[in-house]
């Protein structure tokens, strides 16, 4: 399907047909952008999920795109199909040609919904607070908690599609974390323990991690690969740096994931 969709743009054209799908498989490649292949086109994966970019109709700018991602394409995880048994009616008594549909026959993926409004409006004071480490206060809780949750779709849907998920925590995946909001956190850590230069380079990969994936998941990650070689964590801090470190690990991801 995504070879079809690349395919298409080789007329000049992106039909409203494989609009949709050329933003999902922005959103499938933008997913996977901490991958080595994805990373160098991640300018261009975000580039092709805004309505401008199909609308452009520009066949040069059309056929580099299609050369630059069809080879990664395949890296897009497939997830299983989800299988949904119902038993509806339909309300509709009757509708006439030109009348607007009322808001909840929005046909559009919600998913898709959450993502583009997320890039798009990355500079929002709640989005930046939650991109540079900052943390929330309940006025900004309750405006994210709107958008997802009303404006964009309802609570079933972000159930459905990223279940229980806090809403600081995705918004943080999507958006990512800011580099030097990233390289600042542990700036404090650094400066006072008086770090080594191996201890320096282990932190590195720390911080490099948490900017990849927006967080660390978990703290036992620090034990295993990449953080193993060439010492290993526990051999080259202290114990009072251990808790230090960890605390700051831990910290990054609460600034997404409570309110202040």
């Amino acid at each position: 399907m995504y070879y079809m969709i690349l395919m298409s743009m080789q007329s000049g054209q992106v039909s409203g047909g494989y609009r949709k799908g050329l933003r999902s498989v922005g959103s499938g490649l933008e997913s996977i952008g901490a991958v080595d292949m994805v990373k160098p086109h991640l300018p261009l994966i975000r580039e092709i999920q805004e309505d401008a970019f199909c609308s452009s109709n520009d066949i040069l700018r059309f056929e580099e795109t299609r050369k630059r991602l069809r080879n990664l394409i395949q890296l897009i995880p497939h997830e299983e199909e989800k299988v949904i048994e119902t038993s509806l009616t339909d309300p509709v008594i009757k509708h006439e040609e030109g009348l607007e549909l009322d808001p909840g026959y929005d046909f559009e993926d919600y998913r898709l919904k959450v993502n583009h409004y997320i890039i798009k409006n990355r500079n929002s004071l709640v989005i930046h607070k939650l991109t540079h480490n900052q943390p929330m206060n309940k006025s900004d809780y309750k405006e994210l908690e709107y958008i997802l949750t009303v404006e964009l779709g309802n609570r079933d849907d972000y159930q459905w599609e990223f279940g229980d998920t806090p809403f600081g925590l995705l918004v943080r995946k999507i958006a990512k974390l800011d580099h030097a909001a990233a390289m600042e956190a542990f700036s404090a850590f650094i400066n006072e323990e008086n770090l080594n230069a191996q201890q320096i380079e282990f932190v590195q990969k720390v911080i490099d991690h948490v900017e990849q994936n927006r967080y660390m998941e978990d703290m036992g990650a620090l034990l295993r690969a990449p953080f193993d070689k060439p010492r290993s964590f526990v051999g080259l801090f202290a114990a009072g740096q251990q808790r230090k470190l960890i605390e700051t690990i831990r910290k990054i991801r609460q600034n997404a994931e409570f309110v202040a």
